[in-house]
Formats: C-alpha cells, sequence, structure tokens
C-alpha cells in the first residue's frame, strides 16, 4: 500500500516546540551546501562479498588498488589490484570493478560515459590475476556495456554498439553472438529508455548455472515514435539528440526471449505468451541449469507472470502470477529471490501491504512470512538453511529497520539504531554491513556478525562532519502529521526558520511529490537547501 507524503517548510503550524536546534555561532550558507561541506561520506568504494562469504573487497579512496578485507577481523588480508603494480596498466585510477567467481580476473571500468540515469559506457580491461597482467577486455574498438561474467568465471559476455559478444579468457578469443544491432532500432542485452526509466533494468542477459547457455532479450525499437531534444553542455551552438520514446498510447518496443548455445554456436528463440507492448523486465537463470526464469509485466503494468524455460525443450512454463488492481511494483520484481535447492522469495501486495512470501520451485506457495499493517521495504535474501533477512517500516512508516525471520517463523531484530538503517549482507549471511542515520546523526557505516546482531568495528563514523555541524546554528527537521479533509493522516515533517517565533504567522514554501517509492519524509541525515 502506497503512503503519501507532505514535505512543510517555514511552515505556518503554530505551538511546535523544535525537536532539535543547533546552538553554534556559522549561518548555513548556500553555497557550502552545494560544494558539499556537509555531505555524509560512506565507507569506501565498491564494497562487494567475495564468494567465500567470509572477506570482502573494496576500492581504497584514492581508487588505485581494490583490497581484500576479513570480515571477522577487519584486517586487509590482500591487495588484489594495485596500478602501480600490475604490468601494462595504462591507467592511473579505476572507477568501478567486478570480480569473477573464481577471483581469477578482475574487470576494471575506467572512461566510464553515462548514457541516461542509469546506463553507461565504458572502457573496461581485463585484469589477469594470476599473470598480473591488464589487457582490454575486447581487442576491437569502443566502448562496452554491461559486461557479465559466466558463473565459472572463464568468460564474460559484453554488448558493442547494440551487440552482443563473448570473451572467453582460456582461449584468449571473442565471439560475436548478434549481428543486427543498431542504433534507435535494435538492441541486444541493453534496454531501451523506457526499460531503464520507468523498470529500473539496463541489464537483459542472463548466464545458465553451468555457463553453457546466454539468455538475452531483442528489443525491436524501430517503431516506437523519436523524440530530439537540443544538447547544450559544452557547445557553443546546441545538437540534436534523437532517442525512441514512446508517449502514453504510442508504440512500445517489441522484445522477443533467445538462448544462445556456447557449445555449437546456435540461436533459438523462444515463443513466450507476451501482450503486444508487454514488457520482459528481468530474466535470470536459477542454481538449476535447466531453469531460465522469464518474468513478463503487461503494459498496464498490473499483471505480472513468472515462467520457467528450459534452455533446450524451450517451453515456457507458468511459475507465478500477481495481479494487483491498480498496479504490481517493478521493485518487487527485480527483487525476487530465488532460494537455495530450488524455490524462490517475492514480496506482494496482495493483503493489501508488501509482505513477504516463500514459493517451492514448481510455484506452490509455501508460507507467508511477515504480517501485518506496515510494509517490507526491501528482500535482502534468503540464506541455505531458510531464514530470510529484510527491511521493513513495521515500527513506524518513517522509519527502517532490518530483520530476520527463521524457519520456525522467530523473528529477530538486527538493527538497533532508531532512524533509516540498511544491511548488505555477506554471500553467505554470516555478516553485514550497516549503514545507519537519522535526522540528527549523519551516516554511521559498521560490520557485524549476523549470529547475535554483534557489532565488530565502524567503518565509518563521519565524526568530522558532526563536529563541522555544531559550529553552525539552524533548526533541524521536526516530523508531525497532518490529517486531510477525507480523515487520511499524513506524515510531514517541517524546518523552522532561526528564532521561531509561534506567535506570528509564516510564509509557507511545501515541497510534495506523489511518484511511487519516493518517500520524502524519512528519519534519516539529509543536509540540503532547506536549512
Amino acid at each position: 500500500m502506497k503512503r503519501q507524503t507532505i514535505t512543510l517548510l517555514l511552515g505556518i503550524i503554530l505551538g511546535m516546540s523544535a525537536a532539535y536546534s543547533q546552538t553554534g555561532s556559522k549561518i548555513v550558507d548556500l553555497k557550502e551546501i552545494t560544494g558539499g561541506a556537509f555531505y555524509a561520506r560512506s565507507a569506501g568504494g565498491g564494497i562487494r562479498s567475495m564468494a567465500d562469504g567470509e572477506h570482502y573487497t573494496e576500492m581504497n579512496r584514492e581508487r588505485t588498488a581494490i583490497i581484500r578485507y576479513s570480515y571477522a577481523s577487519g584486517q586487509a588480508v590482500d591487495t588484489l589490484f594495485n596500478v602501480n603494480r600490475a604490468r601494462e596498466c595504462s591507467f592511473d585510477r579505476i572507477q568501478n570493478y567486478e570480480v569473477s567467481s573464481t577471483g581469477h580476473h578482475i574487470l576494471l571500468y575506467t572512461d566510464i560515459e553515462d548514457i541516461y540515469r542509469h546506463s553507461y559506457r565504458a572502457t573496461v580491461y581485463d585484469y589477469d590475476v594470476r599473470r598480473n597482467l591488464v589487457k582490454p577486455l575486447s581487442e576491437n574498438s569502443g566502448k562496452v556495456m554491461i559486461p557479465t561474467f559466466s558463473p565459472d568465471g572463464r568468460m564474460v559476455a559484453f554488448v558493442r554498439d547494440n551487440n552482443i559478444f563473448i570473451k572467453k579468457f582460456d582461449f584468449d578469443t571473442e565471439v560475436q553472438v548478434t549481428t543486427d544491432g543498431r542504433v534507435n532500432a535494435i538492441l541486444n542485452g541493453v534496454t531501451d529508455w523506457v526499460y531503464e526509466e520507468e523498470l529500473v533494468v539496463t541489464n537483459l542477459m542472463s548466464w545458465s548455472a553451468d555457463s553453457d547457455f546466454l539468455a538475452y532479450v531483442r528489443s525491436d525499437e524501430t517503431a516506437v515514435p523519436e523524440y530530439r531534444m537540443p544538447m547544450y553542455e559544452g557547445l557553443l551552438y546546441p545538437e540534436d539528440y534523437a532517442y525512441k520514446y514512446p508517449k502514453a498510447g504510442e508504440r512500445n518496443s517489441s522484445v522477443s526471449l533467445h538462448l544462445y548455445n556456447v557449445t555449437d554456436r546456435s540461436t533459438k528463440a523462444v515463443k513466450l505468451p507476451i501482450d503486444e507492448g508487454g514488457y520482459i523486465p528481468r530474466i535470470a537463470f536459477t542454481d538449476n541449469a535447466d531453469e531460465l526464469a522469464v518474468m513478463t509485466l503487461n503494459r498496464q503494468q498490473n499483471d505480472f507472470k513468472m515462467y520457467y524455460v528450459h534452455p533446450k525443450s524451450l517451453v515456457p512454463k507458468l511459475i507465478l502470477q500477481d495481479v494487483n488492481k491498480r498496479y504490481v511494483d517493478s521493485d518487487w520484481v527485480q527483487g525476487l529471490v530465488f532460494t537455495v535447492g530450488g524455490g524462490f522469495a517475492y514480496v506482494s501486495e496482495k493483503d493489501g501491504f508488501a509482505h513477504i512470501y516463500l514459493y517451492d520451485n514448481k510455484g506452490v506457495m509455501r508460507r507467508q512470512v511477515t504480517s501485518g499493517s506496515w510494509d517490507v521495504t526491501k528482500l535482502y535474501g534468503v540464506d541455505a538453511v531458510g531464514t530470510v533477512y529484510y527491511q521493513s517500516a513495521e515500527e513506524s512508516p518513517i522509519r527502517r529497520a532490518v530483520y530476520a525471520v527463521d524457519t520456525k517463523g522467530k523473528k529477530t531484530k538486527l538493527s538497533q539504531g532508531v532512524g533509516t538503517n540498511d544491511a548488505m549482507f555477506s554471500n553467505s549471511y554470516a555478516y553485514y554491513i550497516q549503514t545507519y542515520s537519522n535526522t540528527t546523526t549523519p551516516t554511521v557505516v559498521s560490520v557485524y556478525r549476523t549470529k547475535g546482531a554483534k557489532e565488530l568495528r565502524t567503518l565509518e563514523d563521519n565524526a568530522a562532519l558532526r563536529e563541522r555541524l555544531a559550529t553552525y546554528r539552524y533548526n533541524a527537521k521536526e516530523f508531525t502529521t497532518i490529517r486531510t479533509d477525507a480523515g487520511l493522516e499524513l506524515n510531514a515533517w517541517i524546518v523552522k526558520p532561526l528564532d521561531f517565533d509561534p506567535s506570528r504567522k509564516y510564509p509557507v514554501l511545501m515541497v510534495q511529490y506523489s511518484g511511487p517509492n519516493s518517500q520524502q519524509v524519512l528519519d534519516r541525515y539529509s543536509f540540503d537547501w532547506e536549512h
């Protein structure tokens, strides 16, 4: 169930005392805010859990090295990559990276070029760990998109100029999978603007668990109307930029599903039941190499179906359907989690609130994990023994906490702070990195052992920012509720001017946005122009 939120600034609400007021001597300046003076630091760059679940990797702050750390001790165990030590390294820093399942290859991203909100092209290098050697991922020119390791770590599928290629490390060869890719016409593996903006997906490729098959979605946007707009950035005269943009009622891309056989290099299409103008927002092989999960949404986005497709028979079998009078939240489509040994966990709003349901691999519901007049806000995953980890708003709509529920239904609260808590679990779920903040507490990032929710160490406490804030004079946000004429109670926050006089009336500046999953009223750290 979606909750509307309202933000009030410089309010006319009277009789409210300030919940928190900083009494330093400095006055906040807008240039300091836009310059990042009040920005809360995170733990570092690109934290990734390693396959063993006991270690994680992270870029150093200079982005010149990738370090492996122990969750348990916090010690740096190894340096996986260093620009100053790797052979034939032609760059001095990296922007992103991915480590293969075996750890033998690391993809290094440089020269990232943004396309839309989430998509980008990059110059990508392969770092052969055993040879300490850096080489371009592809010997052909041109930046690439969505590089995707095969499960065995011996291959990478990627897209260049809307076509899919596979790099085979064992033979140092590159195989072209598709040849029909064209700008504003045919996209293979990557997604069009609608998928990226509305469904938050840029990669529609998936490897089978045995690395024998690569599944991908082909999008034909030839018939989609074209939108043109002038681009001014860095130009004396603007240039026209044209892309395919279906306004309401206009044609969507036509999508189809295909399977590429790595051994014989053949490609076969899957006859998938999908409505005209419908979407394939996600494809994912399960741990079973014979199960390709294919998820579809109708254009109205209120009818979600998931099929299992055998890569050899190519016959789709309906496993799950979720229908909503209004719409099915695509976040839960992307957040569906496949469990060890078959089955999956899915969040549905079918009882009026977002709750977690467990299914077997035949699509039969085993149990409802959570229930109540509150929403699950994130499904983190399910460990090997069946414990489910999630974030929810069950304590308050304006706060978030992290929980675990075991197979007997026993619930354990893992987070302790009052405010907004988030977690990044290790692959084994034995550890997690927690991010916590509230309105008056800048971000704190800590490592925990899951058993007993035991804090092991703090990675970032933003102590310098807290000291800086103490030197300024400002009023923090206060939370309140507003009851509408229709009897609805809306959450709101208000920032009052300095030296607020409750006997006076003040002008109101109101900010309000009703988009889904865009909650404005949250008890979390944010220091922006309203201060």
